[in-house]
């Protein structure tokens, strides 16, 4: 079901969380709502749950205009960032909890999770209590609960934001597999720019209650819509004066124009790629990302003068060239 909001405002007292916020999400797409704290993300989702009400606005789910629908009339999965677990339970019963409340027939319950166990690869951990689980296996448990009442929008606030780092690229991988499979319209709440460029197919960049940017991964990496969009979907450095991404420099032994002189400070090697930090000739640092064979191929060492150029034209000029016939 696809999923619009238009023109919403949300005040908490003298504090605006969202600023006439508008958006459209497809049916069945996976959209990432990407921002720094205090930007609006959590709220704008629990907006489109029902869990609170806007100030000015309407949201509309499927074409039906559900802004003063409470949460359990929207047909809505919510995955909270701590599971919300019952202890008490099996995961079985945990998935099974939403089909049970509206007593569906046993039989039909017992399938559902049985189909939604495989399907987050938890068959075999039926019988098992949360404690007893990894916090990964947690919140896929917590997943297919949502989905085991078949929502027709799933909403995950930071899904993975209480997991280790090994663990978050292995579920955001997994969920974007599992996407493909339930094809339901997702939202999901992040601040990782990362997590946001490997699983969404639509990136919405919020920051002090208003949108910012909306596009795709690429979009919003290639053609930010201002400094603070290219300064938070990516790596950015300093150069004449502007922003440019690091890999988007060239490091030359020898003078020439339009290349300004530094020194390198620290070199920093990350595997296949190499970070060079060096000072400009007004003082102000800045650092280059380049490959291993590049820096050994230019003999790069600490201490040294060299000089750096644009490889490629900044977001303010790329924008300003002309398009193709």
């Amino acid at each position: 079901m696809s999923i619009v909001v238009d023109s919403v405002t949300k005040r908490f007292g003298d504090y605006t969380a969202l600023d006439d916020v508008s958006l459209e999400v497809r049916d069945g797409s996976l959209t990432a709502l990407l921002g720094p704290s205090g930007g609006g993300k959590s709220t704008l989702l629990r907006v489109i749950a029902g869990l609170e009400s806007p100030d000015s606005g309407t949201v509309s789910i499927g074409g039906e205009d559900a802004t003063m629908r409470p949460p359990q009339q929207r047909n809505v999965g919510f995955v909270f960032q701590h599971y919300a677990a019952f202890k008490h339970m099996t995961v079985a019963k945990n998935v099974a909890f939403g089909l049970t409340i509206r007593k569906r027939p046993k039989d039909e319950i017992e399938a559902r999770v049985d189909e939604l166990l495989r399907l987050v690869h938890l068959d075999g951990f039926a019988h098992r209590y949360p404690s007893q689980l990894s916090g990964g296996q947690r919140q896929r448990m917590a997943l297919a609960r949502a989905l085991a009442v078949q929502p027709r929008v799933l909403l995950l606030d930071e899904p993975f934001g209480a997991l280790d780092a090994t663990v978050r690229k292995e579920l955001r991988a997994w969920l974007r597999r599992l996407h493909d499979e339930v094809h339901v319209t997702t939202v999901f709440v992040t601040h990782d720019q990362e997590e946001a460029m490997e699983v969404a197919e639509q990136i919405v960049v919020l920051n002090h209650g208003k949108i910012e940017q909306m596009g795709s991964p690429k979009q919003l990496y290639e053609q930010p819509a201002n400094e603070f969009v290219m300064g938070f979907i990516g790596p950015i450095s300093e150069l004449s004066g502007r922003s440019i991404r690091p890999h988007e420099v060239d490091i030359l032994r020898e003078p020439s124009g339009g290349a300004e002189e530094a020194m390198i400070d620290r070199i920093v090697h990350l595997g296949f790629e190499v970070r060079v930090e060096l000072t400009l000739g007004d003082g102000e640092k800045t650092w280059v990302q380049t490959t291993k064979a590049q820096a050994e191929e230019l003999e790069l060492s600490e201490g040294e003068i060299v000089w750096l150029r644009p490889n490629a034209p900044t977001a303010d000029e790329a924008s300003d060239a002309p398009v193709p016939a």
